[in-house]
């Protein structure tokens, strides 16, 4: 991936505000800046317009997925349980052959808790052996085998961090030769007019990808190609925050073997009031799906009904949740679905799931007039790719979900206090059934 330096010397027509500044510094300043922007893809730099430009998108509820749902909550029938038990044996097996790996993402900082650690090393202090959120997935991955490889997936802020944790606490118990990791990647930071911008005068604003970067921080660690040669058949990925959520259980993964998924997705029924995503369906353009794709070169081969995850802000005000389910970032995907979407993006080398825009504030330096400013209106576009989006690709008939209970599966840690805090999360922790 080229630098800001290279980026900006293969395309100097570009940002001439930013190279006539740079221009300004001194060749030691220069590098500094230069130094700040590693890790950071410029690519979308080039196509800002188009990327915030919105088209029409046509959303519906999940339809009847029929034998590719399981619904684990309450008591099952006695169907249901005939297929959990098969699911459940099956599941056990690929975990003992380490047909299954776990990807925890884990770059995110915990600066909402007040404290400058990354989120994943917090000490939230659950117990003896739940000191903090890795610990507490690492050793829940260790109660189900002793050959799964586990991929943590880091951001430049959190990588040395976690990595120092982990090393000195012995990674948990668990075999170190079986922890990989993989960094995402980086996008700049722009203006309404889509001018990169700075954080200080010597440091270029970037913010990470989004969390569909996993699958390109994969690839450039060649972790994908690491687990094939193992013979993983499915990857399991979860997000670092929710220390109840169930990451290699014999269940999940079985159910998605037993039904020949390329995708599983386990959610949660829909709370009242509660602003979260919902399962869907969407109806997609190819130019939707991948707008960096020259139109010549694009076969991506995507179904009229694709999987997805419809965000809150997307959905009617007059949309019913009823019978609707939550996604609480629980997903199994096929290692071999995995490397058909990598092959695309290595073929036509770049992305190939949408760029999502975020307008936020911030403190930023203005290096036109050379002053620092505070943003307090939202004027900080932020772009990332969102893990739903490599659904996609997906036929419904190769998609299923688990239905489990809110109570057992979801209480994530995202505020200092109050509702998704650390005490809230500490309560339902101890509260649920959760060996670890």
């Amino acid at each position: 991936m080229p630098g800001l330096e290279e980026f900006l010397k293969k395309n100097p027509e570009v940002q001439p505000s930013l190279q006539k500044y740079l221009q300004s510094l001194s060749a030691e300043d220069r590098c500094t800046v230069f130094k700040s922007a590693q890790n950071v893809c410029f690519e979308p730099a080039l196509h800002f317009a188009q990327l915030t430009s919105s088209s029409p998108m046509t959303i519906k509820p999940l339809p009847d997925l029929g034998g590719r749902v399981l619904n684990i909550c309450g008591y099952p029938d006695k169907g249901q349980q005939s297929v959990q038990d098969e699911a459940f044996n099956l599941g056990k097996k690929l975990l003992e052959e380490g047909k299954v790996a776990a990807l925890i993402m884990a770059g995110g900082q915990a600066t909402r808790l007040g404290a400058s650690v990354p989120k994943g090393v917090f000490p939230i202090n659950f117990g003896e052996r739940a000191g903090c959120l890795l610990e507490i997935l690492i050793r829940r991955v260790h109660n189900k085998g002793h050959n799964i490889p586990i991929i943590i997936l880091l951001s430049p802020a959190t990588e040395q961090a976690t990595k120092d944790h982990l090393r000195e606490k012995s990674y948990f118990g668990y075999p170190n030769e079986l922890i990989f990791y993989c960094t995402q990647d980086h996008y700049p930071a722009f203006s309404a007019d889509g001018k990169i911008l700075l954080a200080k005068p010597l440091e270029v604003f970037s913010a990470p990808n989004g969390n569909a970067g996993f699958l390109r921080a994969m690839m450039n660690a060649k972790l994908l190609k690491t687990l094939s040669a193992r013979g993983v058949e499915f990857l399991h990925i979860v997000g670092v925050d929710n220390p109840l959520i169930p990451l290699c259980d014999e269940l999940t993964v079985g159910f998605a073997k037993l039904r020949s998924l390329d995708i599983l997705n386990r959610v949660i029924p829909c709370q009242s009031g509660k602003k979260e995503g919902i399962v869907g369906v969407r109806s997609i353009t190819q130019e939707w799906q991948a707008p960096l794709v020259p139109r010549d070169l694009l076969d991506l081969q995507l179904p009229d009904q694709a999987p997805s995850v419809l965000e809150y802000s997307e959905l009617p005000s007059d949309y019913s949740y009823a019978s609707q389910y939550a996604n609480i970032m629980n997903h199994v995907l096929s290692l071999a679905y995995l490397e058909r979407v990598a092959g695309y993006m290595e073929k036509l080398d770049v992305e190939v799931v949408p760029y999502h825009i975020a307008i936020k504030s911030g403190s930023i330096y203005d290096y036109e007039n050379k002053t620092n400013i505070t943003l307090s209106i939202p004027s900080v576009y932020k772009i990332e790719h969102f893990i739903f989006d490599i659904f996609h690709f997906c036929p419904l008939e190769r998609f299923g979900i688990i239905i489990s209970d809110r109570a057992t599966d979801f209480s994530p840690i995202k505020n200092a206090v109050g509702e998704d805090s650390v005490e809230s999360a500490r309560q339902a922790y101890h509260s649920s059934v959760k060996a670890v």
